[in-house]
């Protein structure tokens, strides 16, 4: 018993420090970000209900007050636009979510971005700072691995077990992948 313990504790410490290791982005310049990114790869916990982030970004604007309006469109069989209103926070890369669907607030999180090329976000349960779901955004459907390394050391810090999407050039999603293949990732 102590020894499941204590293995138990060493690898909550190391969650909490691979999680700390992962570079935030600090500032943001929200009019570089603006204009349309399309989905690459997401991450999402097991426990998460919903797959917010299967969706290409239309349109990413901010209003007048600094928050940040999403004009999304699914993933699905049929084209469906939907527009999301994030509230700016205090952080200046993290803005507040509310989704009628699983009657719950998340943070919207720009976790890394260069962009021109690729852009990381992330959802985290408002009350528990745990990742929900996270996704990978790219400028241009193209064959390249921009983003895709910074990507990685998001998805490796999710609580277990988590699915992979990976979604190729043609743009649809042809294949989920559960956590026993990416193991050796």
């Amino acid at each position: 018993m102590k020894f499941l313990l204590l293995t138990v504790g060493l690898a909550l410490v190391g969650a909490i420090q691979a999680f700390e290791n992962i570079p935030f982005k600090k500032h943001l310049d929200v009019e570089k970000i603006r204009g349309s990114w399309f989905l690459r790869q997401e991450v999402m916990a097991m426990n998460f209900s919903d797959s917010l982030l299967i969706m290409d970004i239309k349109e990413m604007n901010l209003t007048p007050e600094g928050n940040m309006e999403l004009v999304v469109l699914e993933r699905t069989d049929k084209c469906v636009e939907k527009m999301f209103l994030l509230k700016k926070t205090e952080k200046p890369t993290e803005f507040e979510i509310y989704i009628p669907s699983e009657s719950a607030s998340y943070t919207f999180s720009v976790m890394e971005t260069d962009y021109n090329n690729y852009i990381l976000l992330c959802l985290e349960d408002i009350n528990s700072r745990e990742k929900m779901a996270c996704a990978h955004y790219v400028r241009r459907i193209e064959k390249d691995n921009k983003g895709v390394e910074e990507f990685k050391n998001i998805f490796r810090t999710f609580p277990m077990p988590y699915t992979m999407i990976e979604v190729r050039t043609n743009g649809k999603a042809e294949e989920v992948i559960s956590l026993q293949d990416h193991l050796s990732v």
